[in-house]
């Protein structure tokens, strides 16, 4: 791991196993690492390119910056880079969306299940929105199984602008 661990920034969210924090723009390896896995790619449109990687850094600062809330960067609680996680607008509808991307050593561990389910108590205890949404590549069965775990509803399947269907979810506020 490179200088950029959990450390580097106040936590936003915490779990047993888990912190959660801001992403900065010194976070650049960190997603290029994540981002670059072909695992991670599969159900993600794939590895994507250094301008993707940086867009997406971009737009997780300035959104935390300005909202309060993004995707973040998530560590274990021994500082192991994790992937990315949290909550964000989702611009074609202006709903709060629930993403994360886990490297694939950190995966059938629970992981993301803990981090889903932090970040809908999380969204809803600091927003005022009365749900949120989900949504995964039709075949990411892992996916939707912990979008399932955490309270989450299938709505069928809609087109979320990735050039086919998305498993659609959605949790209204409890």
């Amino acid at each position: 791991m490179n200088g950029s661990g959990a450390g580097s920034g106040q936590p936003i969210l915490t779990t047993a196993r888990m912190i959660f924090r801001p992403f900065t723009r010194d976070d650049l390896s960190l997603i290029a690492e994540l981002h670059r896995d072909p695992e991670v790619g599969r159900y993600m449109g794939g590895i994507w390119s250094d301008d993707e990687i940086t867009a997406a850094l971009e737009r997780f600062v300035t959104e935390h910056a300005t909202r309060g809330h993004s995707k973040w960067a998530v560590f274990t609680t021994e500082g192991a880079f994790v992937g990315r996680a949290g909550i964000s607008l989702w611009p074609a509808t202006g709903e709060l969306e629930l993403g994360y991307a886990f490297r694939p050593e950190y995966w059938g561990q629970g992981l993301a299940t803990e981090a889903a389910r932090a970040i809908a108590d999380w969204a809803f205890a600091h927003t005022e929105v009365d749900h949120i949404i989900a949504f995964t590549d039709p075949q990411n069965f892992g996916s939707q199984r912990v979008l399932e775990r955490i309270g989450m509803t299938r709505l069928g399947d809609r087109d979320m602008g990735f050039g086919g269907p998305s498993a659609y979810f959605e949790m209204k506020r409890p």
